[in-house]
């Protein structure tokens, strides 16, 4: 496979059960649930309420032991789930064969879609698979989003925009709209614009992701050759001291020399007019 899902690998040893310590949990899996409220002045209103039980389920197969891995599954579990507009959604569950359960392991899902034999034999079920994905983060979102700003409140250091989870979802979206296209939804009358317009948004995020690693890459180089040219100017600046170092010993031995010779011309004058005194009888 030419993309390597780098955090997943490392996630693999981690992706034990969330929630070991719980008893589980039979759920009937229904649509949406319903909570009924009443406003003032305003009739009763159905609003479609998450099933906890059903994310509580799927969340216990995320790591539980790692607070950077339990983080990344949320993470890219969010990116995947980008551009999934309700139409694109009805396109997955037209071309969609899988048949996943609620206690499939979510890794065991993402392994299949990367699987390069399944996708070549069945897209059918790689479109089902990620459409569970999808239903999940749809679903869940609530859930989510709760878990992502715990962990980051528990942990600073944990970063939002990590390209290795952008790059694992964008890849597993890639192999989503080739499947699409393998199965010809493309061609589809109904279902075309949704799949093209998935298609689209692919080219545009992966044109945001290397525009962010060029403007990364400059910002590189720019600190690379500010601290070449902050090298060199130092160095220049160490001869240029060494140079006015070396003149200004150069002066001061000449000035020694200059007074050396004044003196012995002194002393040799004076010796003169001595000796000149003593032959001359003179006082």
């Amino acid at each position: 496979m030419k993309h390597v899902l780098t955090s997943l690998g490392a996630l693999a040893a981690m992706s034990g059960p969330a929630f070991a310590q719980t008893e589980t949990v039979q759920v009937e899996i229904a649509p949406t649930q319903t909570t009924q409220f009443q406003t003032a002045g305003a009739s009763d209103v159905a609003v479609a309420a998450p099933s906890q039980a059903y994310c509580v389920s799927i969340m216990s197969g995320f790591p539980n032991d790692d607070t950077v891995a339990r983080y990344q599954f949320f993470r890219l579990t969010q990116d995947i789930a980008q551009d999934a507009t309700p139409q694109f959604r009805a396109t997955l569950a037209q071309y969609g064969e899988a048949d996943v359960s609620q206690d499939t392991p979510i890794l065991e899902v993402i392994e299949a879609i990367a699987n390069p034999v399944l996708r070549q034999a069945a897209p059918e079920m790689v479109i089902g698979y990620m459409d569970h994905l999808i239903q999940f983060e749809d679903r869940c979102e609530t859930y989510i989003s709760g878990q992502v700003d715990s962990l980051k409140a528990y942990d600073a250091d944990l970063v939002w925009e990590d390209p290795i989870i952008a790059e694992d979802a964008l890849f597993l979206r890639q192999v989503l709209s080739d499947s699409l296209d393998r199965v010809g939804a493309n061609n589809d009358p109904v279902h075309s614009f949704a799949a093209q317009q998935y298609a689209q948004s692919l080219i545009t995020t992966r044109d945001n992701m290397e525009y962010q690693v060029f403007v990364s890459d400059i910002d590189e180089l720019e600190t690379l050759y500010m601290t070449d040219l902050d090298g060199r100017l130092a160095r220049s600046n160490d001869i240029i001291n060494e140079e006015m170092d070396r003149e200004v010993l150069g002066d001061a031995v000449i000035l020694s020399d200059d007074m050396n010779k004044a003196a012995r011309e002194q002393e040799k004058q004076r010796t003169l007019y001595t000796l000149i005194r003593i032959l001359g009888g003179g006082y």
